[in-house]
């Protein structure tokens, strides 16, 4: 009777047990998982581009080899008649030059011998990033120096093509498939445009340049989609404002968005740690062109300005500028109109700022107006006061913010070593 009543306790205690495993199951409250649906879909705000579309030449010199040249700048006709072809050739067997023996001649080469000088940004372009816009095959030298030029010219003694690659320590020589026609009809482009002359490293026109001038309505960037971009769950983030009330943070406790609406200018940080670990820029580079894909877009055209090919360790940053027509937006000050900067780690985002301001190209005026050249422009340069740190000199757009209306007034521009800008008056 007693292990009976045992047996019956027993079972009760089981079936009790099951029964509130089932209640803890089934009754008992959980978080709720997120709905997607709950989530805002946004449209794309600009643009989206590839890492090759970013990397282009500053400047096309064309040596006539009869102590003249002429010079063609970026989405002109000739420019991009010369970079199709030049893409379409295969560059092969580089091999170093001493720098301590060249051979090369350069001052003979651009006076006398007909050829190309392709002139990129300051500091070059990394050979691993350079392979995405030309066809260069077999061994090619490492990603610790960029390549600033590229000539290519016809040997009058050999009657021969040569094809070297200069960046800031060393000249790589390289055989290209391009033979004296294929110069002769390059320089041949530069026939009816205004000649340059060759000044402290720079080419200057000889007459002065007739240049459009833009008058183009603006839209901003709308803040409320770029937080949905940028933050994991938007509805986790908070905002408030600085004491005087000009600009807006938001957070969400780790990440972090500052909007200047005065500047038209917003700075995104991520926070992460930063380890002894190798860059790759290529990698990067396409890293960052992705995440600006994804978060604001690039609304025009955009030249990768600024590449650190020695950054193999830590950070690594990458700014982008601006072109309209030929020229590059030029503003005054690091947060300017046209600029786009982004700072990674191992293709992980750590910061990333830009301008607001989007040109709307359906609200367009144009006029022409002519900016200096020959002896009026030589002057401006020798006047500048910082003349032995010029590293650049180029036609620009100043961008002039009025209402709603951004204004691009042509000018001259001068690069200083230190990466920072100045117009020339």
């Amino acid at each position: 009777m007693i292990e009976k009543s045992k047996t019956v306790i027993l079972a009760f205690l089981v079936l009790a047990s099951l029964l509130q495993s089932y209640m803890l199951l089934f009754s008992s409250p959980r978080p709720a998982p997120t709905n997607q649906a709950e989530y805002v879909q946004t449209d794309p705000i600009g643009t989206q581009t590839t890492a090759a579309e970013l990397i282009f030449p500053e400047l096309i010199v064309l040596h006539t080899g009869k102590t003249t040249h002429t010079a063609v700048y970026p989405n002109h006709l000739h420019y991009k008649e010369i970079m199709k072809m030049l893409k379409g050739r295969t560059f092969d067997n580089f091999r170093r030059i001493s720098t301590l023996q060249p051979n090369v001649d350069w001052e003979e080469v651009r006076s006398k011998m007909a050829g190309v000088e392709v002139r990129f940004q300051r500091g070059g372009v990394p050979f691993s990033i350079l392979k995405t816009v030309f066809q260069l095959r077999g061994d090619v030298p490492l990603d610790t120096e960029g390549v600033s030029r590229i000539w290519i010219y016809v040997n009058r003694d050999a009657e021969e093509v040569r094809t070297f690659f200069q960046t800031d320590y060393n000249l790589y020589e390289a055989r290209a498939d391009l033979n004296n026609k294929n110069i002769e009809q390059m320089v041949g482009f530069g026939e009816l445009l205004v000649s340059y002359h060759y000044k402290d490293d720079f080419y200057l026109p000889d007459l002065p340049l007739e240049v459009p001038r833009y008058k183009i309505a603006i839209n901003e960037m709308p803040v409320d989609q770029l937080q949905k971009t940028l933050f994991v769950d938007p509805r986790n983030t908070r905002n408030f404002r600085n004491k005087d009330g000009s600009d807006t943070y938001y957070t969400d406790g780790k990440r972090g968005l500052q909007v200047k609406p005065d500047q038209q200018w917003m700075s995104y940080t991520d926070p992460i740690p930063v380890v002894d670990a190798r860059n790759d820029v290529r990698e990067n580079l396409n890293a960052a062109v992705q995440f600006i894909n994804q978060h604001g877009g690039w609304n025009g055209s955009f030249m990768t300005k600024a590449i650190t090919p020695s950054q193999l360790i830590g950070r690594q940053q990458f700014t982008f500028r601006q072109y309209y027509d030929s020229f590059p937006i030029i503003g005054d000050g690091s947060e300017s109109f046209g600029l786009i900067r982004i700072v990674l780690q191992n293709r992980v985002v750590a910061s990333y700022e830009r301008s607001l301001a989007m040109l709307d190209n359906s609200r367009v005026t144009r006029s022409l107006v002519t900016i200096e050249g020959g002896k009026a422009l030589d002057d401006m340069v020798n006047a500048f006061v910082r003349k032995n740190l010029i590293v650049a000199i180029t036609p620009a757009y100043q961008p002039v913010l009025r209402d709603k209306t951004m204004e691009l007034n042509p000018v001259w521009a001068v690069e200083l070593r230190d990466g920072t800008y100045e117009y020339l008056k």
